[in-house]
Formats: structure tokens, C-alpha cells, sequence
């Protein structure tokens, strides 16, 4: 019985590396996915409400602007940190049109990193968003 304890100890101990880059990657992904969402949905929301939309990104929290004579927040969320996520951003924040394009004469690059796991997006001069 003692035998098959030490070697299950072994296993774990050889295995637990592996878990902590998946769990890494998936952390990762997972604030991306959640990023892109975000935008996206500020993206809806400025031609929807047919106004300039702010939209700011940083590690503790993402937030969208509608902006207007009283600017107003569109969407607010927690920041990839929740995830243990840094997040570091070319520009930390970017206009939409009403029409849903970009404005502005840059393209925004937000990066994610948790470990050895990274992943980015590309937010082009138009507002389309890349991976």
C-alpha cells in the first residue's frame, strides 16, 4: 500500500508543471475571449445608440463611454486581473464612430500574459479586432 502511495506522489509531482502551464493558458485565453467580447458589445453599442463610444482598456477594469453632453458609461467589467492576467496595451483606450468604426490614426495591441501563456489582440485604425 505504501508503494503505491509513493508512486501516485511521484505522478502528481511529475504532472503538477503541465496543470500549472494549462492552467496558465487557459487563464489567458479565457480574459482574451472575454476582452473581445467586451468590445464587441461597445462596438454594438455605439451604433445602436448612434454615438462616439470611448472605450478603455486596463489589467483591473474595461470600460465603455458612450460619449455626449452627459457622457455616460456603457458597459462596465472587472479587468483580466481577476484572472491573474497582466494585460498590457499599446493605447489603453480607443473612440468608436457611431457607425462602429475606429477612430484614431493607430492601431491598439493589447497583450496578455500569466506565466509562460500570452496571447494578444489587434485592434485596427477601423475598429476591426484580430487575434
Amino acid at each position: 500500500m505504501a508503494i503505491v502511495l509513493v508512486v501516485v506522489g511521484i505522478l502528481i509531482c511529475m504532472a503538477a508543471p503541465r496543470l500549472t502551464g494549462y492552467a496558465d493558458r487557459l487563464a489567458v485565453r479565457r480574459a482574451a475571449d472575454e476582452t473581445a467580447a467586451f468590445y464587441n458589445r461597445a462596438r454594438i453599442a455605439s451604433v445602436y445608440r448612434a454615438v462616439r463610444v470611448r472605450v478603455r482598456f486596463s489589467s483591473d477594469s474595461l470600460l465603455a463611454v458612450a460619449e455626449g453632453v452627459p457622457d455616460s458609461v456603457v458597459w462596465r467589467l472587472p479587468g483580466p486581473a481577476k484572472y491573474g492576467v497582466w494585460l498590457a496595451a499599446s493605447r489603453p483606450e480607443t473612440r468608436l464612430y457611431p457607425n462602429g468604426l475606429g477612430l484614431g490614426a493607430a492601431n491598439t495591441k493589447l497583450v496578455f500574459r500569466r506565466g509562460e501563456a500570452g496571447d494578444s489582440l489587434t485592434i485596427s485604425r477601423l475598429g476591426r479586432l484580430k487575434r
